[in-house]
């Protein structure tokens, strides 16, 4: 004998239980799937698919596993969608909107699939979020050790980029660099080279050109 499910009872997080979760992890919907033998069971979905589930996005009564296909198919919908949106507010890598996603609460199975229509559709692309990225952090000061590691964080190797590092970075380009950041940083009273190079160096630069930039402020310093 087939089961059907028959009805759809969705508990959204109040707010007090939402406080209680990290600011990554999202709080999710409780949902019961009432079958007509009167057996539930319980399954948690992202709060926007439990949303639409309120709204009888899914119309029942259906078999029991259509029913769970066309819920796991709403929360694919739901779940590229929300990709999407995020992408329209700024670019990602990759790994970093799969997390974002998993912190909403998708599952793996719809996220690959999303990530993938994504990367199909060139809405997702490493390479040129990795070139953006660098020019941007470039632009605020970063040193190219700072960069590479920020990109690892996001899942991007910036060893996998065509013409890295030396279409992006030189020598001479970083020491500017550090020697313009330095001008605009008053010099310090006590230990001022030790001190001016640690400065350069949280912000991503090698430690010979830090120092190299130090020795310059302090000496043009006493000119």
């Amino acid at each position: 004998m087939t089961l059907h499910m028959t009805e759809l009872e969705v508990r959204l997080p109040d707010r007090r239980s939402a406080s209680s979760f990290s600011t990554s992890k999202k709080p999710m919907a409780e949902v019961s799937c009432i079958m007509d033998n009167g057996r539930t069971r319980e399954i948690v979905v992202p709060v926007r698919v439990g949303r639409l589930l309120m709204a009888d996005a899914v119309a029942l009564p259906l078999p029991e596993e259509e029913a769970f296909d066309a819920i796991h198919a709403l929360e694919g919908k739901i779940c590229f969608a929300q990709l999407t949106e995020m992408l329209s507010r700024r670019d990602y890598a990759v790994l970093e909107a799969r997390e974002r996603l998993l912190n909403y609460g998708y599952r793996e199975i719809e996220i690959d699939a999303a990530l993938s229509k994504a990367i199909d559709a060139r809405f997702l692309d490493d390479r040129r979020f990795a070139t953006y990225f660098i020019s941007e952090r470039i632009r605020r000061g970063w040193g190219r050790r700072k960069i590479e590691i920020e990109l690892k964080r996001k899942g991007v190797d910036a060893g996998d980029l065509p013409g890295y590092p030396e279409e992006f970075f030189s020598d001479d380009d970083e020491l500017d660099r550090a020697i313009e950041l330095l001008s605009r940083k008053s010099i310090p009273a006590v230990r001022p080279q030790e001190k001016l190079i640690r400065h350069l160096m949280t912000k991503g630069f090698s430690y010979s050109v830090s120092a190299a930039a130090a020795r310059h402020r302090l000496s043009s310093d006493t000119l």
